[in-house]
């Protein structure tokens, strides 16, 4: 039996769902958790072989959930899952070393190093990373998972691999966002980020909200290699943490549309006794 059922988020995916399972199919079972994909991206993915679920109703369906974990062992029998993303395309010999250390069942859970292209761009990689790729089943817990989480190892620390820092093991992450995009789906990921702080009790820092926004610009400072477009990306970057700590401080001070207007109608009424009077 083939050790790996490979997982693969998606939702209207119709133009790069191929390229996905292509990667996988021929090592294992291909599934698809799909959002509500209205466009081709089932007919493609089952004319490629793939299962296609629907993944559980969510509250917060950004974040995945014990739910969907759950989920998704009832409908696969293999011992190790890769759990991934459609704009995630991986390499035969990395895909073959995932299956080698499944096989061995050595390690539970394998981190891999991630190569982002964004805005287009495939002539540099604007961000390298790690992730978590594969797991043992019987070793992840996605209770009280957060956003861009990937759940809580449950084995010890001797039983985790990371992969060398090179393009023969690289996932390759194409972020497809342009201005409009990347705006939408950050205030969407700053949204559900400050309602966990806020939940958890975090406040309003300055300081944290400067430091988060350096942070990230020099996350991405690979993007500088294309000099325009990578300072562009740069700071886009910095201005989805300034949205999730702006919503941080919305929340804490009880900034909505509604009190804006409350608070403007009680200073036109001033305004307009000065005026009467």
């Amino acid at each position: 039996m083939k050790p790996i059922t490979f997982i693969l988020f998606s939702y209207n995916e119709e133009k790069r769902i191929a390229h996905a399972i292509r990667c996988f199919r021929d090592f294992g079972p291909v599934v698809l958790m799909d959002g509500g994909s209205t466009d081709r991206t089932r007919e493609i993915a089952e004319e490629l072989g793939a299962t296609f679920l629907s993944r559980p109703a969510s509250a917060n369906p950004s974040v995945e959930t014990q739910v969907n974990f759950e989920f998704i062992k009832a409908h696969t029998t293999t011992p190790w899952i890769y759990w991934g993303y459609v704009d995630n395309i991986a390499p035969r010999s990395l895909v073959e070393k995932l299956v080698s250390v499944a096989k061995d069942n050595t390690y539970k859970r394998v981190f891999v190093p991630l190569y982002t292209y964004l805005w287009g761009n495939t002539n540099h990689y604007a961000q390298k990373s790690y992730i978590p790729a594969t797991f043992h089943r019987d070793f992840m817990d996605f209770r009280n998972n957060t956003i861009h989480g990937m759940g809580k190892f449950i084995g010890q620390p001797g039983e985790e691999l990371r992969l060398p820092d090179n393009e023969e093991f690289a996932l390759r992450h194409f972020s497809t966002y342009n201005e409009n995009k990347f705006v939408t789906g950050y205030m969407r990921y700053a949204e559900e980020e400050a309602r966990v702080k806020f939940e958890k009790g975090e406040r309003f820092s300055t300081l944290k909200m400067i430091s988060a926004m350096l942070r990230y610009m020099w996350i991405y400072r690979r993007s500088l290699k294309s000099p325009r477009l990578g300072l562009l990306i740069m700071l886009n970057m910095a201005f989805g943490r300034l949205m999730t700590y702006t919503r941080l401080y919305e929340l804490e001070n009880d900034i909505t549309l509604e009190t804006i207007e409350n608070n403007y109608s009680r200073k036109k009424e001033k305004i307009s006794d000065q005026i009467t009077n």
